[in-house]
């Protein structure tokens, strides 16, 4: 690489592999050629700070931290790689799991809610439709009342990352394109709830996991948050709340397209297509089904077509 080609690397596998042995040697490389102790070119210390810094960024992202809760007599720990804070509590991701600390305070949306188990979304599907589906859904495996809170273990795919940091690294937009493959799957989630007569009610950056290899999306928190349509809700983050046209407490699906809206208003850039945004702006239809008709559309309108955009943002970016 060239030292022009350097200072435009934001992610570490703008220049590096992602398995560290590696990165190690191709690392070392480039820092023989480029050090500005070795290098007089203009721009090799720059160039140099840059190789420094991903590099470190690589090192240090499966770095665990532990944190121990306390169940009566017994002692849970469990080793985490981000802590994020919510609303409702604390949030700790791991590479393959996410561990969801609900509060005493919030616990009781979680005790009474349908949705506390992941049955709730999988429950009188044929066996071809889940599988398809098991990439967006929750994946529970435990839940444990603690001290501090009711402790709940999830599972995600290693490739899977916390949107709200992808957004942090990105300075809270991203290149429209990739808010509209976002925007598509969220769609597509909509549309499996409407199918299933159940209303995520937690469609909002901080529930959310992206795969940016695969260009898939999870439902990773607040999914307990989901009910029945035309049922009672049990609660609601802030954020989606701020997002629903106007409740009285019933789940609705029209809540959930209005959330993918409000998403797509805040993460699409300023020079996002026109048509783009006027749909982000625009009424919602009666259905998810009819909205992803009106959104395909879009696509074309605003992009010309379907086109596969590579983003290149891995854990190692955003996990210090």
């Amino acid at each position: 690489m060239e030292i022009a080609d350097i200072l435009k690397c934001r992610c570490c596998m703008d220049i590096f592999p992602e398995d560290i042995s590696l990165a190690q040697p191709l690392y070392m490389a480039l820092m023989l050629k480029y050090h500005p102790d070795r290098c007089s070119e203009p721009g090799a210390a720059e160039a140099s700070a840059v190789i420094n810094e991903l590099y470190g960024k690589l090192k240090k992202a499966h770095s665990f931290q532990e944190k121990i809760f306390r169940c009566r007599d017994r002692a849970i720990g469990i080793k985490y790689l981000m802590a994020l804070k919510q609303e409702y509590g604390m949030e700790y991701v791991g590479e393959s799991n996410v561990y969801f600390l609900i509060e005493n305070d919030f616990a009781d949306c979680f005790i009474r809610s349908e949705a506390k188990s992941d049955f709730f979304f999988r429950e009188y599907l044929p066996h071809q439709i889940l599988a398809q589906a098991d990439v967006f859904l929750p994946f529970v495996t435990n839940a444990i009342n603690t001290e501090e809170g009711m402790l709940v273990e999830t599972c995600k795919r290693p490739e899977e990352l916390p949107l709200t940091r992808i957004l942090d690294f990105y300075g809270g937009h991203i290149d429209s394109r990739h808010a509209a493959w976002i925007i598509s799957r969220l769609l597509g989630i909509c549309c499996y709830a409407e199918a299933k007569g159940i209303v995520w009610n937690c469609l909002a950056e901080e529930n959310l996991f992206i795969n940016p290899t695969e260009h898939t999306v999870r439902v990773g928190g607040g999914w307990w948050f989901a009910a029945r349509e035309g049922g009672r809700m049990t609660g609601v983050q802030s954020s989606v709340f701020d997002s629903m046209p106007g409740t009285d407490g019933t789940a609705q699906h029209i809540n959930d397209l209005e959330c993918v809206k409000a998403l797509a208003r805040r993460i699409l850039p300023d020079d996002a297509p026109d048509a783009v945004k006027r749909y982000a702006d625009g009424i919602c239809s009666g259905s998810a089904t009819e909205e992803m008709e009106k959104w395909e559309d879009t696509i074309i309108a605003g992009f010309g077509g379907r086109r596969f955009t590579q983003m290149n943002v891995r854990l190692p970016d955003i996990a210090g």
